[in-house]
């Protein structure tokens, strides 16, 4: 190829000077052929400079297609737009050639994007390429252009270009046989301006501090009634509280009844034994119990009571109606059976006191 250009240019040469002889034969004075030879020297240098660039970079292209080619393989088959589509490039011939990055020729406003960039596959000689390309078009669409820098043993560069792209034919992700409307946007919360956002976190303390204050509030107004009532003896008082309650069942929560009826019955303990029975738990009221000496009947009375009362308000187990019915009047036999027993201590106290 080498030896090819030089003669050319050797030819060239000679017919050059012929016709500058020819020329200087013809054109009359030496200033007029001195001005015709340098317009010849402007003229050609250009051009023949053009010409021989042009001819070893298409000599030097034509030696690296013919050694070298890229074969291109997809493996998707019918994708939908926007699917991954796997390409593999693979270099057939060129052994001898240093080969540089495949280079793919995306436009900015085409029907291709790259998902995961060219990677070249380890030990693969000739290269082999792996990329991920997403098409975002329908019908036949033609891979984009794929090309790779090569160097060949004595230095020369080209380009090696895929000349054979595949063609993919690429499906639309809405059914074909009827037309499909897209589904209506629902309104957006807050979009009336009102910060619907703000209403839960909001609304949460402001109800527990309104509870509070109902609660401080009947609290305030049942001080207020006991202010003004006439205390009741220690056993008409729970008489009272416990008639109330037989009527409520049914219509309050379990809960509620035996929370009302175990303070109750704490309350009637506390003020026959002068102790402070309120702030005691079920078993204390036991050993309170004992330590006073009271009844048998007394103790296993408020054992079953208190039981029943804590296994509702702290196990969480319901009570039917009979059961709150039976708490109910064992806490009517407690206290009479209490009643009795401190008649028959007060009056033997008395006798005592007569004696002495």
């Amino acid at each position: 190829m080498r030896t090819e250009l030089a003669l050319m240019l050797l030819n060239e040469r000679r017919h050059v000077q012929a016709g500058r002889l020819h020329h200087n034969n013809d054109l009359g004075p030496l200033w007029c052929r001195r001005l015709a030879c340098a317009n010849i020297r402007t003229v050609l240098g250009p051009v023949r400079t053009f010409l021989i660039l042009a001819m070893l970079l298409s000599a030097a292209a034509t030696s690296f297609a013919a050694t070298a080619a890229l074969e291109v393989t997809v493996s998707a088959n019918s994708p939908r737009i926007g699917d991954r589509v796997p390409v593999r490039v693979t270099a057939r011939g060129g052994e001898d050639l240093m080969w540089g990055e495949l280079r793919i020729g995306i436009e900015a406003e085409g029907p291709w994007v790259v998902v995961d960039s060219p990677h070249e596959m380890a030990g693969a000689r000739p290269p082999v390429w792996e990329l991920v390309l997403a098409p975002m078009a329908v019908g036949e669409l033609s891979l984009p252009a794929l090309g790779a820098g090569v160097r060949g043993p004595d230095g020369e560069v080209g380009e090696v270009a895929a000349l054979e792209l595949p063609t993919v034919h690429v499906v639309s992700v809405l059914p074909t046989e009827e037309e499909v409307q897209p589904v209506p946007l629902r309104d957006p919360v807050g979009v009336s301006g009102f910060p619907w956002e703000w209403v839960l976190p909001l609304a949460m303390p402001i109800l527990g501090a309104a509870l509070a204050f109902v609660w401080w509030l009947r609290r305030r107004r049942m001080r207020g009634d006991a202010a003004g009532v006439t205390v009741l003896a220690p056993f008409e008082e729970l008489t009272a509280l416990l008639d109330q309650l037989r009527g409520r069942i049914g219509r309050e929560p379990g809960e509620s009844i035996c929370d009302r009826l175990a303070g109750g019955l704490r309350h009637y303990l506390e003020r026959v034994s002068s102790e402070p029975a309120e702030e005691m738990t079920s078993f204390e009221l036991r050993l309170l119990a004992r330590k006073q000496d009271w009844p048998e009947d007394v103790r296993r009375g408020i054992q079953a009571v208190m039981s029943v009362a804590d296994r509702v308000r702290f196990g969480r187990f319901a009570a039917d109606d009979g059961e709150l019915r039976q708490a109910i009047e064992t806490s009517r036999n407690v206290s009479r059976c209490l009643e009795a027993h401190l008649a028959v201590d007060d009056e033997a106290a008395v006798e005592l006191e007569a004696v002495g």
